[in-house]
């Protein structure tokens, strides 16, 4: 069998290199603290202080943590359901061209919340509201045809499974087109801004009626935006579709973009529009800036405890498997010599000190130093990983 680093550097369970799992741990804070637990954190509780719905930028160089911030938020409102009661639904933006428009978005997160779920909601609207779901849509301003699509999905019960004509709803809702739409009433696909703003519209307003939630949208990577704003015509709907999702008006649900760039001149048009960035309000669009030499050594401390089994080290050390004159678990899994110069390359190349850079550059000097039978990674390992 050959060696893998969680044996060799006594990884926890479960752990199969240095690299953490958005998913796994979500829970944790790594790095960006401050700004995870005053700005963003701080962000979201004054929007619902004053009673508003969550309305956020966040941006960075790739790699710098976004996406793993943006689902240690996800996490943060499941602890905190009682005085922050909301429900997130993160989706990855997809392959984008100079044409594509807000379904690309809409449809994923439509994906996500399923359309089991969608029909359970209009089925549990009336009971909660006492009023019937496609006219009290209309009252609170989403579109004649949406509001219809929506009450199509009364056709199917949430424990059965959907007729044609759900199925058909649920594709125009994504923005999908069908011939079969308009035989049963829904008229011409969406196209207009208006109606895909209506659509996540639609969504929040049930989820709050019949959950007491604010359903929080999260599009992450939305750098790939930036081709869009080579078309005046897509331009001009993404920029109308972000406008009214961060206008104050919208009360109904909250938006959170990440998007990769260095500084706010690369964030896209679509975004960064003056129109659209005076109703965001410059407190709720946030950086994430790479690690300085005090968060690498922070990150790196972490990591070592959230990741590697201590007692197992020690074990090692005292069977004199791991030489006890090097081994110091303040700077585990490095010797003095390879921990002072690991940190001294981020501090060199601080364009660099992302924590993906790290991870990746942590897994590579381990690899380097477990072919060469070192327990410690010291210089050499260092050299061979080019660093």
């Amino acid at each position: 069998m050959p060696r893998t680093l969680a044996e060799w550097f006594h990884l926890s369970s479960g752990r199969s290199s240095f690299k953490p799992n958005v998913q796994r741990d979500r829970q944790s804070v790594f790095c960006h603290e401050s700004q995870i637990s005053g700005e963003i954190v701080m962000s979201i509780e004054r929007r619902f202080a004053a009673a508003q719905t969550v309305k956020m930028v966040l941006y960075g160089d790739w790699g710098v943590g976004k996406t793993h911030s943006i689902n240690h938020v996800s996490w943060w409102f499941e602890q905190n359901l009682l005085e922050y009661p909301a429900k997130t639904v993160i989706v990855e933006l997809g392959d984008i061209t100079s044409k594509s428009r807000f379904d690309q978005l809409v449809g994923p997160f439509l994906e996500r919340i399923g359309l089991r779920e969608l029909i359970r909601l209009v089925h549990g609207y009336q009971g909660a509201t006492g009023k019937h779901v496609v006219a009290d849509l209309k009252a609170k301003g989403v579109s004649g045809n949406v509001a219809e699509a929506f009450g199509k999905l009364l056709l199917a019960s949430p424990d059965e499974t959907p007729p044609p004509a759900v199925l058909t709803s649920f594709d125009f809702l994504r923005g999908l087109r069908s011939k079969e739409a308009a035989s049963i009433g829904l008229g011409e696909p969406l196209v207009q801004s208006d109606d895909f703003y209506g659509v996540l519209l639609a969504c929040g307003i049930l989820v709050r009626a019949v959950e007491s939630r604010q359903l929080v949208f999260i599009a992450d990577e939305a750098a790939k935006l930036e081709d869009i704003d080579n078309d005046d015509a897509t331009r001009r709907h993404w920029i109308a579709a972000n406008r009214a999702i961060f206008d104050d008006n919208n009360d109904a649900f909250g938006f959170i973009y990440t998007l990769s760039g260095k500084g706010q001149r690369n964030i896209p048009t679509v975004i960064s529009d003056a129109q659209i960035i005076s109703r965001l309000g410059s407190n709720n669009l946030i950086e994430l800036k790479n690690l300085d030499p005090t968060d690498v050594t922070t990150f790196l401390a972490k990591l070592r405890e959230a990741f590697v089994d201590r007692p197992a080290v020690e074990a090692a050390v005292a069977a004199g498997e791991i030489s006890s004159a090097d081994y110091d678990w303040d700077r585990y899994p490095f010797t003095d010599d390879g921990w002072r110069e690991f940190l001294e390359y981020w501090n060199i190349n601080q364009e660099q000190a992302k924590p993906r850079e790290i991870c990746d550059k942590l897994d590579d000097v381990g690899f380097r130093a477990m072919k060469d039978d070192l327990k410690l990674i010291g210089p050499d390992s260092l050299r061979k990983a080019r660093m």
